[in-house]
């Protein structure tokens, strides 16, 4: 009965340690083979999605089921036939990882909820800046398009009826009230300089820029599962001889960029305003 008993218990202890490893790997190889283009990114984020619901409840079960087993293993048969402490931390490992991975995916669904499923963003609804050719031979042709005007909301089933069917420039406007424009008291080569120097600061790529036009593009990939955003900037003189420089970043693929692209410009603008007062 001892050897049946034993036998149980390793087989539940581990199951619970090989979810306790294999979960967060899996989750790693998947989000960088995204990354890594072994897999476009939009599909490793489909195969987390998918995959996740059922791993991470998989591992908290076999972590609660390992704890179980190794008390009840000692209560039975007594301290001198209890399991040792491989048991217990693979049983409070794969609890760990269950119940962290669950209410983290529900934080990223009520960060999801709480945002429009919007994906371009721009400090200039009027004129947003643009791409070159080059740029959007890059993106594909089943990018999301760049195209501005008229854009709304996707009116899905699924979206909020407060955010669904509605032009973009009153969405972002409500949602995201902090992206503006950078109006800096520097002149504008000077402002250019500083705005392109920024974007390689932040991390941004830039692929194509033009002191004469005042503008530079540019693609920014997230850490996790690789998606790629383009990001533009445009350098407009203001009357005064100071300079204001206008953002826009979209991403090639997804409804919703669940807040990423706002988030990307106003931490740009605010480094910007930074370099500018350190160096004005």
């Amino acid at each position: 009965m001892l050897n049946i008993f034993r036998i149980i218990r390793h087989l539940v202890v581990g199951i619970a340690a090989t979810l306790a490893i294999g979960v967060p790997l899996w989750f790693v190889i998947t989000a960088f083979g995204g990354k890594f283009d072994i897999w476009t990114p939009l599909d490793a984020f489909r195969h987390v999605r998918s995959y996740a619901g059922i791993l991470l409840p998989a591992a908290a079960i076999a972590g609660v089921a390992a704890l179980i087993v190794a008390v009840l293993f000692r209560v039975v048969f007594g301290s001198k036939n209890a399991p040792g402490a491989g048991g217990y931390i693979a049983g409070f490992a794969a609890l760990a990882v269950g119940l962290g991975g669950i209410l983290y995916a529900q934080q990223v669904r009520a960060m999801a909820a709480g945002v429009p499923p919007i994906h371009d963003i721009t400090t200039d609804f009027e004129n947003p800046p643009g791409f070159t050719q080059a740029l959007l031979d890059r993106r594909g042709p089943n990018s999301n398009p760049v195209g501005y005007e008229g854009k709304t909301v996707t009116d899905a089933d699924w979206v909020d009826p407060h955010w669904a069917g509605r032009l973009l420039p009153g969405v972002q406007t409500e949602a995201y009230p902090d992206v503006r424009p950078v109006e800096l008291d520097l002149p504008p080569q000077r402002a250019y300089a500083l705005a392109l120097d920024t974007a390689k600061d932040v991390g941004w790529t830039v692929t194509a820029d033009s002191e004469r036009a005042l503008s530079f593009e540019g693609t920014a990939e997230t850490f996790w599962f690789g998606f790629e955003d383009d990001v533009s900037v445009r350098v407009t003189p203001t009357e005064d001889g100071g300079s204001r420089i206008d953002m826009r970043s979209i991403s090639r693929v997804g409804l919703s960029d669940l807040g990423a692209n706002a988030a990307r410009l106003e931490l740009y603008a605010e480094r910007l305003r930074e370099r500018a007062g350190e160096t004005g």
